[in-house]
């Protein structure tokens, strides 16, 4: 009875989160800025004017309930900007009181997944640690990892912080695993010397992209790891397909997932734009030749562009032969989760909140560069004129969750698989599908 009276608590809880806006905040004001005009951030653009200068917070108060106290053990994989920003909020905790200490580690992100599987059943683990949503299933299931529906309690205006999607990734099974940081999907960068407006539909994509392809010098209008399925999500969505259908079975065998292959194949194979082998490491090479008008990457391929090349940010554009629906990328939500094996679940939990709360976040968003999950943190000047931000913000409206079940462990082997045959070898996109999808029910009774 208890777990169902906690359970239907942070339901209510989502519930209430979900009844904020479906799109993010407009900047400060009565009415968004018209696109365009000269008040509005530009979506694609990053080079934009010194936003305000941030204001400096008071020093933050923490106070503990009544007997939290202990040492807490933080992993983490942020590098650079986002892990200066991180340890300016560690401190910070730290020194406004002085019962729960909190001790980041980072750990190389290779191999992360792997420390938390054979570190945490043995109690050897972090207390916390910050990883994307998408393995939340396997390790919920694996009794890695703490539902914190208990912990969240009737605080419905703590889960109010987020966007409601970042919250809906973190559920798996009806419980909560995680408080959201950041949201993390995939948009279009582009030379600012070579593109001065960004395409809105895939029509004025393939055609501005013509413009600049030229195989003979190897330079192509657009560069993306194209035959990488997270990359194709984007396609697979726009188009009407879908990794799973509302039973949660195997729905990639469709006409609209045939339909994105044939589009992706084209890309290539028809128009020309896209080059035949493409790598992560020849997307970044050719962008800072500048032998690629255009890039299909997230925010993490931001660090590695030259700081010659002068870019932009975009949403993806709208596909014009799937009755106008945008491209639609997988949506990674990252979040603190709290280990099962904790010793000291009560001060984690603590720290969970000050790390998601607004003005740790604001600290993370400006000094870390990150897309965080907080909703209000939008309307803070200085982020609100971030261009990156926005652009990145803006495509959180059409981005898919990644799903977090299980289930998706064995969908990206035979999924890639199907889709490179198709853009490399010229085979039949429902020939491949249906072929993955057997490989890809096999591989599920396999592991029942």
């Amino acid at each position: 009875m208890t777990r169902l009276c906690a359970l239907a608590t942070v339901l209510l809880a989502l519930a209430i989160a979900g009844c904020s806006p479906a799109t993010p905040p407009a900047p400060a004001g009565d009415q968004p800025a018209a696109p365009g005009s000269a008040a509005a951030p530009q979506p694609g653009s990053a080079a934009v004017a010194a936003p305000a200068a941030p204001v400096a917070p008071a020093a933050p108060t923490v106070t503990l309930p009544e007997g939290v106290a202990g040492k807490v053990i933080l992993w983490h994989s942020y590098r650079a900007a986002e892990r200066a920003a991180l340890e300016k909020v560690v401190a910070q905790f730290n020194g406004a009181q002085a019962a729960v200490v909190i001790e980041p580690l980072f750990i190389p992100y290779d191999a992360f997944a792997d420390k938390i599987t054979a570190t945490i059943p043995r109690g050897a683990g972090p207390d916390l640690f910050i990883f994307a949503h998408d393995r939340i299933g396997d390790w919920a299931q694996s009794k890695f990892i703490e539902p914190i529906e208990f912990l969240v309690g009737t605080d419905a205006a703590l889960l109010g912080r987020f966007f409601p999607i970042t919250v809906e990734s973190l559920t798996f099974e009806k419980s909560l695993y995680g408080l959201p940081l950041a949201f993390k999907s995939v948009a279009l960068i582009y030379n600012k010397k070579m593109i001065t407006e960004p395409p809105k539909t895939t029509d004025e994509l393939i055609a501005m992209a013509k413009k600049f392809t030229d195989e003979a010098t190897k330079a192509y209008g657009l560069v993306y790891e194209n035959a990488n399925f997270y990359h194709h999500a984007a396609w697979l969505y726009g188009f009407g397909g879908k990794v799973f259908d509302e039973q949660g079975k195997i729905a990639l065998n469709s006409p609209e997932a045939a339909q994105s292959l044939a589009f992706a194949r084209d890309l290539r194979a028809v128009h020309k734009i896209v080059p035949e082998d493409v790598s992560s490491i020849l997307v970044t090479s050719l962008f800072n030749e500048g032998k690629a008008a255009m890039a299909i990457n997230g925010p993490w391929f931001l660090g590695e562009i030259d700081p010659k090349i002068e870019y932009g940010v975009a949403v993806l554009p709208t596909i014009v032969p799937a009755n106008n629906a945008p491209a639609r990328p997988f949506l990674t939500a990252e979040a603190v989760i709290l280990s099962a094996h904790s010793a000291n679940k009560k001060a984690a939990f603590e720290f969970m909140k000050f790390l998601t709360a607004d003005d740790s976040a604001k600290i993370r968003a400006l000094e870390g560069k990150m897309s965080v999950a907080n909703q209000a943190v939008y309307e803070d000047p200085a982020i609100a004129s971030d261009a990156v931000l926005a652009a990145f913000r803006q495509q959180l409206l059409t981005a898919v969750p990644m799903p977090n079940t299980p289930a998706m462990l064995s969908v990206w082997t035979p999924a890639t698989t199907a889709l490179s045959s198709v853009i490399k070898g010229g085979a039949a996109p429902e020939k491949m599908l249906a072929g993955a999808v057997k490989e890809i029910d096999y591989r599920l009774k396999g592991n029942q």
